[in-house]
């Protein structure tokens, strides 16, 4: 049988195609840089942070100056009866009536407002640091959904590059067994596997349209090409400094989740002292200048001008138990605080020790699955050189490249952990921000000369699939 040049031409066209990517693909920096903007879950975090925000200006209102005035005028009426000599007498009037003062009141001595002024200041530290844990979340979403979209993108590619192997396979040996040199059985494992991944391939297109919807959720915009991890570009290092304990202590000091509780625990203190200032006296500095026409039926047409400045305090006597009431409930709201604030202490410092050992121990293996699948190459080519020489069958050949696309597959989800994790472990402790995602994104390359998934390119699956249609057309008559 002839392989027509046309043919050949075909393979190797889609053969290159299969590995081109559009030179304005899309990269991690510019997915952050608009997530910035359109993510809603970040936006809302923002606008409960400017909200926060305002209740130190509201509390400060509490201590400042207050200057009031009242307007009053009115047109009274009266009736009035009075014992006469002979018999009563009866007399109505009317006349206008005002009344205009001026208020100026100094808070000297408030402790709720003193205390309310720093609580204030307090819930907006914690709304800051709520913020920033927000940001901090944001990116390792961003991060780790950017990843997954790209391991669906590999394991979608290799499933096809494994499902044309597959084909190839089941055509040779159907064309070996009608030329009398292959059996039955190699025709059904190859179709055996050929229907396996006709499964699995499905499964992968739909974990590949869904990761991609979820990067278009966060930035709220279409999700085309994106830029690849080139290993080459990579740095494969471990965390330093090199010990978790310094990471677990840093991450308690500067952790935006633990300074947003630490913040709440001493807003909460502060509670304790507004609900204990209802047994405290209030003392406020006043003047007050009044001017009052024709006040009562008394002094019609009669008016006064009057200035006063002074101390008012008021004293509270007893509230029916309500003081010690509240300051049992504020009490036992600080002590939940603190527990709560205790709790995730030590599980963020668990969460920093997880993902340490992830960086360290993803470093080792990410190198270990570099040589599995140079093994896995190599063993793909040492089987088809067996099956050439008549020492290995259909299956071997079967078995091989199925070991390589695992290997291949570990290989690429190995790096992306690693990466997910570094992410993860700067974000507990407070220090993922722009420069870390450009670092990251120094690791991609939107340009398509090599397959996401590993040192071998697509080109070269391609290849193994030309070597094997050449020779199995040389099995025809």
């Amino acid at each position: 049988m002839q392989i027509r040049p046309s043919f050949l031409f075909a393979v190797i066209l889609g053969a290159g195609l299969a590995n081109f990517h559009p030179a304005h693909a899309v990269d991690l920096l510019q997915s952050y840089r608009q997530a910035l903007d359109q993510d809603a879950t970040y936006q809302a975090a923002r606008a409960e942070a400017a909200a926060t925000r305002e209740v130190l200006p509201q509390a400060r209102a509490q201590l400042m100056p207050n200057l009031s005035a009242s307007l009053v005028r009115g047109k009274n009426q009266t009736d009035s009866t009075t014992p006469g000599l002979f018999s009563p007498q009866h007399n109505s009037y009317e006349y206008l009536s005002s009344n205009y003062n001026l208020i100026l009141r100094q808070p000297l001595y408030r402790k709720y407002s003193f205390a309310l002024y720093q609580q204030a200041e307090y819930q907006v530290a914690g709304a800051e640091a709520a913020l920033d844990k927000s940001l901090q979340d944001l990116l390792v979403r961003l991060c780790s959904t950017y990843f997954e979209a790209l391991m669906a993108s590999d394991t979608l590619a290799l499933v096809q590059s494994q499902k044309e192997a597959y084909s190839s396979q089941l055509q040779a040996a159907k064309r070996s067994f009608a030329a009398g040199q292959g059996t039955r059985t190699d025709i059904d494992d190859a179709q055996a596997r050929y229907d396996m991944i006709l499964a699995q391939e499905l499964v992968a297109r739909q974990d590949f349209s869904y990761t991609r919807r979820q990067i278009e959720v966060i930035t709220n915009s279409p999700t085309g090409e994106l830029a690849v991890l080139d290993p080459l570009r990579m740095e494969l290092i471990g965390p330093v400094p090199d010990k978790a304990e310094e990471w677990i202590s840093r991450g308690e000091e500067v952790n935006a989740e633990l300074r947003a509780m630490h913040a709440n625990v001493e807003a909460a203190r502060k509670e304790v002292e507004k609900a204990r200032a209802g047994h405290m006296p209030t003392v406020d500095f006043y003047l007050q200048r009044g001017k009052s026409d024709s006040e009562n039926n008394t002094s019609i047409n009669a008016h006064y001008l009057t200035s006063q400045a002074g101390l008012q305090i008021n004293i509270p006597l007893f509230a029916g138990g309500q003081v010690v009431s509240q300051a049992r409930q504020a009490l036992a709201n600080l002590d939940k605080y603190r527990q709560q604030h205790e709790a995730r202490r030590r599980e963020i410092g668990e969460q920093i020790r997880k993902e340490f050992q992830n960086v360290t121990e993803g470093v080792f293996k990410v190198r270990a699955l570099e040589q599995a699948e140079r093994s896995a190459d190599q063993a793909v080519f040492s089987n088809q050189k067996g099956f050439q020489a008549g020492v290995r069958s259909q299956v071997d050949i079967l078995n091989a490249q199925q070991q390589r696309m695992t290997a291949r597959r570990d290989l690429a989800q190995a790096r992306y952990m690693y990466v997910v994790a570094r992410i993860k472990l700067q974000a507990l402790v407070g220090s993922l921000g722009e420069d870390e995602i450009q670092r990251v994104n120094s690791w991609l390359t939107t340009k398509g000369t090599s397959s996401n998934f590993g040192l071998v390119s697509g080109r070269e699956s391609q290849d193994y699939l030309v070597s094997d249609m050449l020779r199995s057309s040389r099995t025809l008559p």
